[in-house]
């Protein structure tokens, strides 16, 4: 293994559902690889799950669709700053802009990653999930889908 990195899923909540799934499942790969994996979502009925990984989670409602979320921003970007973030993996549209803005500003920024898990409708609100770094699709439709509409 290289150096370890430390890596921030940022997702709504930890319900049901492929978005939480795969968080879990890439936070327990990346332990099992020696790295440090930190979830930031509101928290819900899968969080005795990642814990269970060794994964850390930081509580913070930043999926709820209110002009308030974005007093989180600050505290994005102090977590980003204070826990030395080597990437940022964006997995829903919400917490991928407020991480984006979290982001504005760093000496250092991360790197920033996206997951597109669905075809949501072309705008400029979901195109911040094109404009990762590197930006995963979790099949070979979204995928197209996304090359259509972001090119």
């Amino acid at each position: 293994m290289g150096r370890r990195l430390t890596v921030v899923q940022v997702l709504p909540a930890l319900e049901a559902g492929g978005v939480e799934r795969s968080t879990i499942e890439i936070a327990d790969a990346l332990v099992h690889d020696g790295h440090r994996a930190l979830v930031v979502s509101a928290g819900g009925r899968l969080l005795p799950e990642l814990l269970a990984t060794g994964a850390e989670h930081i509580t913070l409602p930043i999926g709820r669709k209110s002009p308030l979320v974005l007093r989180h921003v600050p505290a994005l970007r102090r977590l980003f700053a204070r826990e030395g973030v080597d990437i940022v993996h964006a997995r829903s549209r919400l917490p991928a802009w407020l991480a984006r803005f979290a982001l504005r500003g760093l000496r250092a920024p991360p790197h920033f990653v996206t997951t597109v898990h669905g075809l949501n409708s072309p705008s400029r609100y979901s195109a911040v999930m094109a404009s990762g770094e590197r930006v995963i699709c979790v099949s070979r439709t979204v995928r197209d889908y996304v090359l259509q509409h972001y090119p």
